[in-house]
């Protein structure tokens, strides 16, 4: 019976893939933030609020999503996710200051992202116990290639239509969508899902038991876990928030132009440079669901800390002496790594605290993102405005990867407090 279901939780993994496609196209505002700085004469700083605030609201749509699962079918949740991703790319289009696009895109968007990504996940996720780390990373390939399959469009309609229009079309195109999507994702059925579980128990894929938020939280391992999390997010989302600009600066002292048809060029491989971060930031996800499930927790969490050093190191390297390919080497172990962290997260609760309570763990654990979020960007911003370059801050954040790579030696799989909960 299960062999001929199986064809079923493929369709929902599907839907899950293009779903979290689509959401894991709010890594793509860097490609925003020049028509906005062009437009209306606002500082970087300014315009990195807006990325900010979408990872910190992005948060805390993941624990609404965490606690209405509760209570709420997927389609439900999903429906509202169409709603208020529909009407804060709309809203965006109307933006002439800058609290009205951090309300619309910064708060909107956000958090009807984190709504729909922490249900999809949640729901997919119960159809697959025996496959946690490999259905994570699939899943979660599919957010982090969500900037590289669809940043080439967006820049196309930014060219064509404009940063107003594009923002429209986005709303749209995302509420059919997700909308779409609502009307196929569902859960299964317990009848279902135990022969699988009981497979995923005898094979010490998941938690013997099943942990709350309230007693996962009163693990020493799942606070340590969140410091390496979030000292591995810091470094990833302050590259993903200004790639585009950080390539431009490269290319531009390279070749010392700064416009015509050599500034277009630039743009188009700066471009290609940020979508290098999101296909292999999709890879690092999958790559990571094999390793974890092949290898264990010790080897996901060295070989990220390490790729997260190296290619900090590579970009800095490349700063200094004006490689482009340097950098795009850097900007691919970036990407790995960054992909490789959230798979991580998301397979850690899973298996070391259990799947019952997937939905408002996992959204418990990507709090992280929100200090991450502030301290990432906003460090790469102030040492670009402060020296006119990126590269100081690539110093700092190969500091904070070697910190990394020291704390992830203290995480242990919290054994000792599966068997007491």
């Amino acid at each position: 019976m299960v062999g001929h279901r199986t064809p079923h939780r493929l369709l929902y993994f599907a839907v899950a893939f293009v779903l979290l496609l689509f959401f894991g196209l709010i890594y793509a505002w860097s490609l925003f933030v020049e028509p906005l700085e062009a437009e209306f004469g606002w500082q970087r700083s300014e315009t990195s609020v807006i990325f900010t605030l979408s990872i910190i609201t992005f948060c805390v749509g993941m624990l609404v999503a965490g606690v209405l699962e509760q209570r709420f079918s997927p389609r439900v949740l999903l429906l509202a996710t169409a709603a208020c991703i529909g009407i804060g790319f709309v809203a965006s289009t109307f933006a002439e200051t800058l609290p009205h696009i951090y309300l619309t895109y910064g708060v909107l968007v956000g958090t009807g992202v984190g709504l729909g990504a922490d249900c999809v996940m949640s729901a997919t996720l119960k159809w697959f116990p025996d496959r946690q780390g490999v259905a994570n990373g699939a899943m979660l390939m599919g957010f982090g290639m969500g900037t590289m399959v669809l940043s080439p469009a967006v820049t196309a309609m930014l060219g064509a239509l404009g940063w107003r229009m594009t923002l429209g079309v986005l709303g749209v195109a995302f509420a059919i969508i997700v909308a779409v999507g609502a009307l196929i994702m569902r859960l299964p059925d317990e009848e279902y899902v135990k022969p699988l579980m009981a497979k995923a128990h005898e094979a010490d894929i998941v938690s013997a038991v099943d942990m709350s938020g309230t007693q996962m939280m009163k693990t020493p391992s799942f606070w340590v876990f969140m410091l390496w999390l979030m000292l591995v997010t810091c470094g990833g989302l302050a590259l993903i928030s200004q790639a585009v600009p950080a390539a431009m600066e490269l290319l531009g002292s390279a070749s010392g132009a700064t416009g015509g048809e050599t500034g277009d060029a630039a743009l188009l491989m700066a471009t290609a440079a940020m979508g290098s971060v999101s296909a292999f930031n999709g890879l690092g996800r999958l790559l990571n669901g094999f390793i974890w499930d092949k290898l264990g927790y010790r080897v996901s969490l060295l070989w990220v800390s390490i790729a997260f050093a190296v290619g900090m190191l590579c970009c800095a390297i490349a700063m200094s002496v004006g490689s482009f390919p340097l950098l795009v080497v850097g900007f691919v172990l970036l990407g790995l790594m960054y992909g490789g962290n959230m798979c991580t997260m998301s397979t850690m609760v899973s298996t070391f605290y259990g799947t019952r309570y997937f939905g408002i763990n996992y959204a418990i654990a990507t709090c992280q993102m929100i200090p991450a979020a502030v301290i990432g960007p906003q460090v790469l911003a102030a040492a670009q405005m402060g020296s006119g370059s990126y590269l100081q801050a690539f110093w700092v954040f190969l500091g904070i990867a070697l910190a990394a790579l020291v704390v992830s030696f203290f995480i242990h799989r919290p054994k000792e407090s599966m068997n007491r909960a």
